[in-house]
């Protein structure tokens, strides 16, 4: 059983976690192909908010809109850059967690591990 099925799936649709059953290099190929784009599209949608605050802005009040916007898409794209450069680490400590130490044994806690999987989904 994968841990954390839901938030990786999630992940996979915006680009940020490649889908396990794509092991051909073609596919592989192609998934970096759209987490490349999905960067750019959030670095396109970035670089007019900047352009917006040093050219259009006249008063403060929409200096602070633009500017928590640019700040959130900012974030986002820092985000989406640790995320993708921290696949390998990730997947080490996701498949750490169903390992011996750390995996339920007891019914008990596979009982919790089951509850909490179907709260999650």
């Amino acid at each position: 059983m994968r841990v954390m099925q839901v938030p990786l799936k999630i992940l996979t649709v915006v680009g940020c976690w490649p889908p396990d059953s794509w092991s051909l290099l073609c596919k592989q190929t192609v998934y970096n192909a759209y987490t490349i784009f999905i960067s750019l599209l959030l670095l396109t949608f970035l670089l007019p908010q900047l352009m917006d605050i040093i050219l259009n802005v006249d008063n403060p009040n929409e200096f602070t809109n633009t500017l928590y916007v640019m700040l959130a898409m900012v974030i986002a794209c820092c985000k989406m850059l640790s995320l993708v450069m921290n696949r390998k680490n990730i997947e080490i400590l996701t498949d750490a967690l169903i390992e011996k130490p750390l995996r339920p044994l007891e019914p008990d806690e596979i009982e919790i591990q089951q509850k909490f999987d179907n709260i999650i989904q």
